[in-house]
């Protein structure tokens, strides 16, 4: 247990972090990911990275988080964007624009383009077919190209 906290918790946090959009509730819920992964480690096959399985329990969790409570999103309290988007001048506004996807289109979003894991390991760790991911990272760069059309500094390329 204290090897897969030290080796992914950041990763995990980050993540839900940008999901929840909630330092608490992200903290919670990757406590809640690290504690299914060791209770469940016996179902782990490796047919996917051990990150790319952990992300989709994390993506599972936040599931059933969202479900058991009412989605208010909280003004001022904005995701920190550390340094994923090394290509785009004002991360705020792209953070806005991420979050303005849907749930669903958001966490595969984010796995590819945050997290770096393939389709491939999206595709695994989430449990959907890769041509699911591929319509939902195409969904994601639609939307944000419209969202952040006028300003030319942001780049959303094709997978």
């Amino acid at each position: 247990m204290e090897e897969l906290v030290h080796r992914y918790h950041a990763d995990i946090y980050r993540f839900l972090r940008h999901l929840t959009r909630r330092v608490e509730d992200a903290e919670d819920l990757a406590q809640q990911t690290l504690l299914r992964a060791v209770n469940g480690a016996s179902r782990y096959d490796g047919r996917a990275p051990m990150r790319a399985w952990l992300f989709g329990i994390a993506f599972h969790e936040f599931g059933r988080w969202r479900r058991r409570r009412l989605w208010l999103p909280l003004s001022g309290d904005r995701p920190s964007p550390g340094n994923p988007y090394q290509q785009v001048e004002d991360a705020e506004v792209l953070l806005k624009a991420v979050s303005e996807l849907s749930s669903l289109v958001r966490g595969v979003f984010l796995l590819h383009y945050v997290e770096d894991l393939s389709i491939l390991e999206i595709s695994a760790a989430l449990g959907i077919p890769e041509g699911t991911v591929k319509s939902r990272l195409h969904a994601a760069r639609t939307h944000l190209k419209t969202l952040l059309k006028e300003d030319e500094n942001y780049v959303v390329e094709p997978v």
